[in-house]
Formats: C-alpha cells, sequence, structure tokens
C-alpha cells in the first residue's frame, strides 16, 4: 500500500508541475499578444476593407492614417477626420473626441462611417498580421477594424 501511495503522490506531484508549466506558457503567451506591435510597425497610412468582421465595398475610401502621436488622421469613405491616440505597454486609446469634416454621402456611406467613428474609440489593441494587414480590437478580443497596409 505504501508502494502504491508513493506512485501516486510522484505522479500527482509530476501533474502539478507539468500544469504549472503550462499556465506559465499561457500567460507569457497572452502578454505577448497583449503588448502588440511596436509604435514604428503599425504607424503609416491603411485602407479600411472591414468594420466589425463586415467587409467594405471594394470603392470605400475609407482609410485611417497613425502618425506620430499623437496625431490620427484619416477618412470615413466620406469625410476626413482627425484625433489623437497613445499607444503603450499597456495597448492603444483613440480619444473618443475625434473631429470631421460634414460633408453628406450616400446613406450606406454615412451609415459606414458613422460605424468607423464609433468602433475606433472602442479598440485597446493593435494586432499585424504579417506587415500588411492591420487588426484594431476591443477589450474583449473582438475585432473591430481590419485594414491593408497603404503603399
Amino acid at each position: 500500500m505504501c508502494r502504491t501511495m508513493r506512485t501516486f503522490k510522484t505522479l500527482a506531484l509530476m501533474a502539478l508541475a507539468l500544469s504549472s508549466v503550462s499556465a506559465c506558457q499561457s500567460f507569457r503567451t497572452a502578454a505577448e499578444q497583449q503588448s502588440g506591435p511596436s509604435l514604428s510597425e503599425f504607424q503609416g497610412s491603411w485602407q479600411v476593407v472591414a468594420l466589425s468582421g463586415d467587409e467594405l465595398d471594394a470603392s470605400s475610401h475609407a482609410f485611417i492614417e497613425f502618425s506620430e502621436p499623437p496625431r490620427l488622421t484619416g477618412n470615413g469613405g466620406c469625410n476626413r477626420f482627425f484625433g489623437v491616440y497613445q499607444h503603450d505597454d499597456s495597448g492603444l486609446r483613440i480619444d473618443s473626441s475625434l473631429g470631421s469634416t460634414r460633408m453628406a454621402c450616400a446613406a450606406p456611406v454615412m451609415a459606414q462611417e458613422a460605424r468607423m467613428f464609433e468602433l475606433l474609440p472602442q479598440a485597446i489593441a493593435v494586432q499585424l498580421t504579417g506587415s500588411d494587414v492591420l487588426i484594431l480590437k476591443d477589450a474583449d478580443g473582438i475585432e473591430l477594424l481590419r485594414a491593408t497596409r497603404q503603399p
């Protein structure tokens, strides 16, 4: 019986050690994903191709440009916009007080633009797929905006 108990204890300790290593690995992976790309990697101009997973019409002129902090500019599809952002180890913050021009466009374009202006301040994380696809995500990790690098 003592031998069985020792074997059980040994197996239990091995399982505990293995789960600890797995937990550390999961934590490291989550932390690495949280940090995202460096500022220099996502600065530049990006053609918006999807909002909340819904692809935009190929003729859309929507783009976003991250310049030296805190400058953010772009076009929602109809109107130019401007604002400020911050990017550091804790993530991305886009100020909700985005300014824009006030031109009128077709209703679908205006709806797309309103959605984009609503989503941008919700972004807290930046992800790059390769060097040519930018994804902005919210606090729950849900994709808000997808864009491709403009030449």
